[in-house]
């Protein structure tokens, strides 16, 4: 994961941000399902800016090579992304499994945010602790 962008490429370092990362996807640097890297951490190594960094991971989603959630950018299979790409639906394949989990973990997260509410609740009304 060293390489760099550089100034004597004619290519918008957007691109050869994609490519970079495009190989380390193919490669198996990057493995299915992990998470590619932060906008900022992107933008840090490859001392790029941060809109830079999100047309890098435009490009790498319109190939079908990383879904984006609300929790950031993570890899796809690339045979699957192959087989979507070819198809015409970026989103196939999408990993139900880790989506499930994710579900289930925001489901606990939210459950527990819930009982928090209800204690601060109950000490603040009349005759509360």
């Amino acid at each position: 994961m060293s390489a760099e962008i550089s100034k004597d490429d004619p290519r918008p370092e957007s691109e050869q941000a994609a490519d970079i990362l495009r190989q380390e996807i193919l490669r198996g640097d990057i493995k299915p399902g992990a998470h590619v890297g932060s906008v900022r951490d992107l933008a840090t190594r490859f001392k790029i800016s941060g809109m830079t960094v999100q047309r890098a991971l435009s490009i790498l989603r319109e190939d079908g090579l990383i879904l984006t959630t609300s929790r950031g950018s993570y890899a796809r299979d690339p045979q699957q992304a192959t087989e979507a790409t070819e198809a015409g639906d970026a989103d196939a394949g999408v990993d139900l499994p880790e989506v499930l989990r994710q579900l289930e973990h925001l489901t606990s997260q939210v459950s527990e945010l819930r009982g928090r509410l209800e204690a601060l609740e109950s000490r603040s009304a009349p005759g509360g602790a």
